[in-house]
């Protein structure tokens, strides 16, 4: 015996409608499947906590997307989209969270020495003059007179550092 529902849902016999069925719209061809959930693994908690720390940073998924050295090698596209799934999808955010709160302080540490640097970050750096060559307490000074601009987990030793880049390249203020 059928069901009526299921009696109701097969349509009847008989002759074909007019014509061909309707096609379906472009936007229905051409969409795309949803990422395979293998793609979900890729992403690592160190490298959400990264993403997320790299854009609050620079406030440009192009400049994370040149700067960061993740996991693995994602495309811009990629980082976008997980961008936009932290911002916006809650079962993705919440997993993420979870992840990263699971993570060791030493690796949290590690993580946050590798976020790229705020351009108010490096135009206080570049007025940093080039000679003499500048002290651990130089930089100590720069981090205590301007805790606001200077991401927190940065240290007197990575300001220096970086500075050295940018004398390398000649991109200190005094340098021509």
């Amino acid at each position: 015996p059928v069901s009526p529902q299921v009696s109701r849902a097969v349509p009847p016999p008989g002759p074909p409608g007019p014509g061909p069925p309707p096609a379906l719209p472009k936007r229905l061809k051409k969409s795309k499947p949803s990422p395979a959930p293998r793609d979900l693994g890729r992403w690592k908690p160190a490298d959400d906590l990264l993403l997320i720390n790299a854009v609050l940073q620079t406030n440009d998924l192009t400049s994370v997307h040149l700067g960061v050295k993740f996991s693995c090698r994602f495309t811009l596209r990629e980082i976008q989209e997980r961008w936009y799934s932290l911002l916006y999808d809650p079962v993705i955010c919440k997993l993420s969270c979870q992840a990263m709160r699971q993570l060791h302080p030493e690796a949290v540490a590690a993580i946050q020495s590798k976020v790229l640097f705020s351009k108010a970050e490096e135009q206080l750096l570049t007025r940093v003059p080039s000679s003499p060559v500048p002290s651990l307490d130089t930089f100590q000074e720069l981090l205590q007179r301007h805790p606001a601009v200077f991401y927190p987990a940065r240290t007197p030793k990575a300001l220096q550092l970086h500075w050295q880049l940018l004398r390398q390249y000649h991109l200190l203020q005094d340098q021509t």
